[in-house]
């Protein structure tokens, strides 16, 4: 239970924050928003410092808990990210902020807990003094302050570069040295189906990759072999090859996992078994147009889905006819009439395995560890094996490989509640599991004794059945009879 005392007054700020008017006047207007810039800074000040003191006491735990000392920190930036609602990503880089607040850069700290500078402007001259030793980092901080409250984001950056190169001239090549060891790729999922791929790459391997892509780019708009296509969609459709390894036209050479309904795949509703067609809307049927899942990303229209199943190269060209005529391996994936919710996939399969982990997989979507958002690394046991957790989909969740060693860390716990959660604040225990027929839901409990649940999202294209209906003989019917399977046992 928190202490009133010292959380009390939180409470009223956050109460009068969401209670908050606006002016009648625009000069007053102005002035609020002003202000409330101030309390924004100032929160971020405060945020900074909490979790600096939070990260002392842990680690104070773990040492007299005799954690070794190179797990020593392991699970603290995880429990102030489920706390601010956070990814743990996020979370450990604002935990390295908050150390530098408090050691090397007090007074761009101070600055920030007073509300004459904004956390951006913080965090540029954290991240461009970085490479710093700490003492020419605190000479550094000391030049800054008098000029940062006058300065924007990008004026602050340049200042505290410039500073740094002056107090330290060999700083910029090691400073390269180490952004080089730090190259890397990202992916991001875009709205409306589309997706970036960044890549950190030191700046002479990206120019000539950048380069090539141009050159070989401007020979196809000679040649005039580009279909019509605009230049940038011809780079890109060259960056897909040189990645892949396949023409555009031959379609990809990698598994691509999708969810999706048998509306949305065929367009029409299935035949039943007394050989009569479903009607728009009905239940048990999903919606032809709704969105599919593609592993990796997250929802899609179903058109575009048809399009990765027919091999199509051109997106949301197929029709359904054209997607009935594709050549592609299907697996029956069954959800909860009720919920939604996946609760199996079909074992007999073709040309791969690892069936239960593709369950988990298709099920969670994302790491169930509450608002990481990161994709699936493994395939984890909530009880754990080693003392006697089954290995099965009910003990079974998705997590990222973050979390996967962050649970195993003294005062962290995982288990599965095999019923609807009770409604509540966290660290409220619910009086007793409640009957089956909900959603596959996990409680973690962090060292401070906090608890957070996380139920597993229903399938986006999960259609549902009358009370006493068969959930899985319409789909399978529909996909014998338009597909002609033979399923391998």
């Amino acid at each position: 239970m928190a202490n009133e005392a010292q959380t009390g007054g939180l409470d009223q700020l956050v109460q009068g924050v969401a209670e908050l008017l606006s002016a009648a006047d625009d000069f007053d207007k102005i002035t609020q928003l002003e202000l409330l810039q101030q309390l924004q800074n100032a929160t971020a000040g405060a945020i900074a410092r909490v979790s600096a003191d939070f990260e002392i006491s842990q680690r104070d735990a773990q040492r007299r808990q005799q954690v070794p000392s190179r797990e020593r920190g392991r699970g603290i930036a995880d429990q102030i990210a489920l706390a601010r609602r956070i990814s743990p990503a996020q979370a450990s880089r604002d935990l390295g902020f908050a150390r530098a607040m408090r050691r090397d850069l007090a007074g761009t700290g101070r600055l920030l807990s007073t509300g004459q500078i904004n956390e951006r402007a913080a965090q540029a001259v954290h991240r461009e003094t970085d490479h710093l030793e700490p003492t020419l980092r605190r000479q550094v901080d000391g030049d800054l302050v008098g000029a940062l409250p006058r300065l924007g984001v990008r004026a602050a950056a340049n200042a505290a570069r410039r500073a740094a190169l002056a107090a330290d001239p060999d700083g910029a090549t090691k400073r390269a040295t180490k952004a080089a060891a730090d190259r890397a790729v990202w992916f991001k999922p875009q709205p409306d189906g589309m997706c970036k791929i960044v890549a950190f790459l030191p700046a002479p391997e990206g120019t000539a990759a950048f380069g090539a892509l141009k050159k070989d780019t401007a020979a196809a708009m000679t040649t005039g072999a580009i279909d019509g296509r605009t230049r940038p969609q011809v780079m890109a459709d060259l960056f897909v090859e040189r990645l892949t390894g396949r023409p555009r036209e031959a379609g990809l050479p990698v598994e691509v996992q999708l969810v999706m309904g048998t509306d949305q795949l065929f367009g029409d509703a299935p035949a039943n078994q007394s050989g009569q067609s479903g009607q728009s809307g009905q239940s048990g049927q999903s919606d032809p147009d709704g969105p599919a899942w593609l592993d990796g990303y997250g929802p899609i229209p179903a058109a575009m889905a048809r399009a990765i199943i027919s091999g199509h190269p051109a997106l949301f060209g197929p029709t359904p006819v054209e997607a009935d005529r594709a050549q592609a391996w299907v697996r029956r994936v069954f959800t909860d009439p009720v919920t939604g919710q996946v609760t199996a996939v079909d074992p007999r399969r073709r040309r791969f395995d690892g069936t239960v982990r593709r369950f988990i997989r298709i099920r969670d979507q994302l790491c169930r560890t509450p608002f990481c958002e990161a994709p699936i690394d493994d395939a984890d046991h909530v009880h754990r094996f080693a003392d006697g957790g089954p290995t099965d989909i009910d003990n079974g969740a998705g997590v990222c490989r973050r979390f996967n060693l962050v649970k195993e860390m003294p005062g962290w716990s995982v288990r599965v509640l095999h019923g609807r959660p009770k409604e509540g604040v966290d660290g409220a225990d619910p009086p007793h599991d409640p009957p089956p027929g909900h959603g596959h839901t996990i409680e973690i409990t962090t060292p401070t004794g906090k608890t957070y649940r996380s139920t597993a999202p229903p399938a986006p294209c999960a259609a549902t059945t009358p009370a006493g209906g068969d959930p899985t003989s319409v789909v399978e019917a529909f996909l014998t009879q338009r597909l002609d399977l033979r399923w391998a046992a």
